[in-house]
């Protein structure tokens, strides 16, 4: 027993350790060499975007056309269940946490980003390098193949990583769903109403400049408006109601309840349309991803045998695209973890490069808004003269028009000093806002609810369904409860921040970015741990016995 629980520790801190090697490499990368270092910020979308279309789309349809049955399609199911469930539940959890004391963040705006945020693991990049890994242990390999007796090890190592992959790829299916659904409007919504409550600060500030600075004792402005509040109460005292308007209000006040009663049906119906209208766009969604469509293509494939034999057999027709399709997928796992390394160090320093250029980039567009500053005073001195003119009968004089026109040029230079004062503190309330860092409460509650308690609970609850009979029946449920228990017990996702990027709602992300930075870190010791929990949990003992019948 204890030279197994050694193997199993053995295992999973080698997997871990390989994806964090790779993953240092790429976040040294991003700062080294200087000024320009090796993956610069402007490179990172470009280099997303192939990985995903030129080598995990050929991994996801060359992992489910070769490793995926028609018999064992029907057993996915609970892949796919399983990453509904665990989504939910680390929702849940991080809702829960939040409310104790110690866990509780200020910012209920940035709560709610980081809250979608730890319901979404990165459970593409890392499980894909972590479990092939995993497969070349013999204790992890000998439990997770389902084929012959006497197969060479070579064999039980390709199934054990053909078969992780197609789950990955399967779990990945009910994630995505998930997230286009549920995850993608509340994301969207707390980007925006964060940008909106730093917009309105902003506003305040520049706002809070006290109007009687622009006042001059000497620009007399007359706006008459005694003839017209006369006529107003001239016009409301033809208007006097008789008694025979009583049955006409009556009616009138039926008409407005039965309108309230029409507008709150009206309301129900909107809502419940909205609802219906946001789960077919999020359908629509997945549907029309190059993920699902690989994914369906893959199990197509896998459902024609010809078609799969001459891919994917030695000597078959079209061997030459199969291999190629393989050999394509084997290079994202590590492209994909050097993108989200370096991904993380960049977002993480966008605030600060902001900062720095925060007064550069208010004061340029306010040479407009001076220009209609010069315009309004140049108003106020003709409506001054006017009324001068009018009060001595239309006589002109020289000393008047010279105190006329110094008194314009007091206020003008007074309103330039104003508009130098508000582009300071734009300048001042931007760069505090960008150079907001989470609390220690936040980091705390964040890598609590995303790499401790969430996978905990899931952990239980495998166990408590193993012992209690319910997976019983599902084919290879060994390698199926390793699946969902790494997954339950990553990092959070890359995609939270490039949404809100993409959405460019950039004081959301560059706070996600900051959090998800020691997240990743204290990671390596979570996930170690958490696989080596996993493969106890489904990995039996020389003498057949289970986690149950110990």
């Amino acid at each position: 027993m204890s030279n197994a629980t050694t193997s199993v520790i053995i295992a999973s801190g080698s997997a871990v350790a390989k994806v964090f090697v790779i993953g240092a490499i790429g976040y040294v990368s991003a700062k080294r060499p200087r000024p320009v270092p090796i993956l610069p910020p402007h490179a990172m979308d470009g280099i997303s975007k192939m990985n995903f279309n030129l080598l995990i789309l050929p991994l996801i349809y060359y992992t489910l056309a070769s490793a995926v049955t028609p018999e064992k399609l029907g057993s996915l199911w609970f892949l796919a269940v399983s990453a509904v469930g665990v989504i939910c539940l680390s929702y849940g959890v991080a809702t829960l946490l939040e409310k104790l004391p110690f866990f509780r963040v200020e910012n209920r705006t940035d709560f709610d980003a980081l809250r979608v945020a730890s319901a979404f693991p990165n459970i593409v990049a890392l499980p894909i390098l972590i479990f092939p890994t995993l497969c070349e242990f013999p204790v992890v390999y000998d439990a997770f193949y389902e084929g012959q007796d006497g197969s060479a090890d070579a064999e039980k190592i390709r199934y054990c990583v053909d078969q992780s992959n197609a789950m990955i790829f399967v779990y990945f299916f009910g994630y995505n769903l998930v997230f286009w659904i549920l995850g993608y409007p509340a994301l969207v919504a707390a980007g925006q109403k964060r940008q909106m409550n730093n917009t309105g600060s902003l506003s305040t500030t520049e706002l809070s400049v006290p109007v009687d600075s622009f006042k001059n004792e000497d620009s007399e402005i007359i706006i008459n408006v005694n003839a017209e509040i006369e006529r107003e109460e001239q016009s409301s005292g033809n208007n006097i109601p008789t008694e025979g308007d009583d049955e006409e209000f009556e009616e009138n006040q039926s008409a407005g309840e039965r309108s309230q009663i029409q507008s709150t049906a009206d309301d129900a119906t909107a809502r419940i349309r909205k609802i219906l209208q946001l789960f077919a766009n999020a359908l629509l969604q997945t549907i029309k991803s190059p993920g699902f469509i690989a994914m369906i293509a893959g199990f197509i494939t896998a459902c024609i045998p010809p078609l799969r034999y001459a891919l994917f057999s030695s000597g078959g027709a079209l061997r030459f695209f199969g291999s190629a399709m393989e050999s394509l997928g084997k290079a994202s796992a590590s492209v994909g973890t050097l993108v989200v390394a370096a991904s993380l160090v960049h977002q993480s320093t966008d605030d600060s490069a902001f900062t720095e250029n925060a007064h550069d980039s208010i004061a340029t567009p306010q040479a407009a808004p001076h220009a209609n500053y010069e315009n309004g005073t140049a108003e106020l001195e003709l409506s001054s003269e006017n009324n001068t003119r009018k009060r001595v009968g239309g006589e002109e004089s020289t000393s008047d028009t010279a105190l006329t026109q110094q008194h314009s040029k007091d206020l003008r230079s007074s309103m330039r000093r104003r508009r130098s004062s508000i582009s300071r503190m734009s300048s001042t309330a931007i760069a505090e806002i960008r150079r907001r860092k989470p609390t220690i409460r936040m980091h705390a509650w964040f890598i609590f609810s995303r790499l401790i308690a969430a996978p905990a609970i899931v952990c239980l609850l495998i166990m408590a369904m193993d012992c209690g009979g319910v997976l019983d029946g599902i084919p290879n449920v060994a390698l199926a409860k390793m699946v969902v228990i790494v997954n339950a017990g990553l990092p959070g996702a890359q995609l939270i921040v490039l949404t809100l990027k993409s959405k460019e709602l950039s004081d959301s992300a560059s706070i996600v970015a900051q959090v998800y930075l020691p997240s990743y870190l204290l990671s390596v010791v979570t996930i170690a741990a958490w696989s080596s929990l996993g493969l106890m949990i489904s990995v039996s003992h020389e003498d057949g016995t289970s986690i149950c019948t110990r």
